[in-house]
């Protein structure tokens, strides 16, 4: 696996030439079956209290910037990631 510029991996893209293997990690990189993007506002939620360290908030906050995202997003992207992650480890562990 390389390093390569977003710039670079679009001209290869558009060249017809094959990008995954070469440019992507598979453990890493999110597979699956995509889900269709639909609002969150009308679901429920519970509010659930984290006591998180300054030094993370400040990270989450960092983050958060640079994304143009709220730290609540942030903290919600994160976790559904993880938790994205653990299901297709654990999926892949009983193959």
């Amino acid at each position: 696996m390389s390093n390569i510029s977003t710039e670079e991996l679009e001209q290869k893209i558009a060249a017809g030439e094959e990008v995954i293997d070469r440019h992507f990690d598979s453990a890493t990189t999110r597979v699956g079956t995509p889900r269709l993007m639909t609002s969150r506002r009308g679901q429920d939620g519970t509010i659930a209290d984290l006591e998180i360290p300054d030094s993370m908030v400040s990270e989450l906050d960092q983050l958060a910037i640079e994304l143009n995202i709220s730290r609540d997003a942030v903290i919600k992207m994160m976790l559904r990631r993880a938790l994205d992650e653990h299901y297709l480890a654990k999926r892949s562990a009983s193959f």
